[in-house]
């Protein structure tokens, strides 16, 4: 997987019948719109997204394809509502909804990743869904992550908990916004 924007280096070598490695140049190819291929040292850059395929080539004898999903890059992560009081006698937090967006192509990223993190308390007085102190949820095809709520567990006096949101890109690097939180008061 690739995201528009994102560059990959790939590298192939000749082998001979015997599996050995020969000095042979190697090229690249691209067949889909959706990447480009630098075609003497296999770096592919995301255009578009969707599927792309890239070949490497020694003289005429070609490699397999290659599969790649280019995907939207995952440009920002947005929390809209970050402080909550829940009344006394509910149990359960409203949505702590955060979305992720792509500025190119612009729009929601769908399907992607979404990191819930009960920063404080760290006991088990209130929980993420599953019971946990951390929830991963995919966003939606609007780019948001639906219902995720803190449930609290059985303690009756006031209570602040704090959980923190994040998302990383395809590379591995934390998408702009991550480290967000929402504070949520139970009283």
């Amino acid at each position: 997987e690739i995201e528009v924007g994102e560059t990959m280096a790939l590298t192939a070598r000749a082998l001979d019948k015997d599996g050995n490695t020969i000095p042979a140049a190697v090229t690249w190819r691209a067949p889909d719109a959706t990447l480009t291929v630098d075609q003497a040292t296999g770096v592919i850059t995301g255009v578009s997204p969707g599927p792309g395929r890239v070949q490497a080539f020694a003289g005429l004898l070609g490699s397999s394809l290659l599969s790649f999903n280019v995907v939207p890059r995952a440009d920002t992560l947005i929390v809209t509502d970050s402080v909550f009081t829940v009344t006394p006698g509910t149990a359960s937090s409203p949505p702590l909804v955060s979305q992720l967006q792509s500025f190119s192509p612009a729009g929601p990223v769908a399907n992607r990743p979404v990191v819930y993190t009960l920063v404080s308390p760290v006991d088990a007085s209130v929980t993420l869904p599953g019971g946990g102190l951390t929830a991963t949820v995919n966003t939606g095809t609007d780019g948001a992550v639906p219902g995720v709520t803190l449930t609290r567990v059985n303690i009756a006096q006031p209570l602040t908990a704090i959980v923190q949101v994040g998302a990383v890109r395809a590379d591995g690097a934390p998408v702009p916004g991550s480290g967000q939180r929402f504070t949520v008061t139970f009283q």
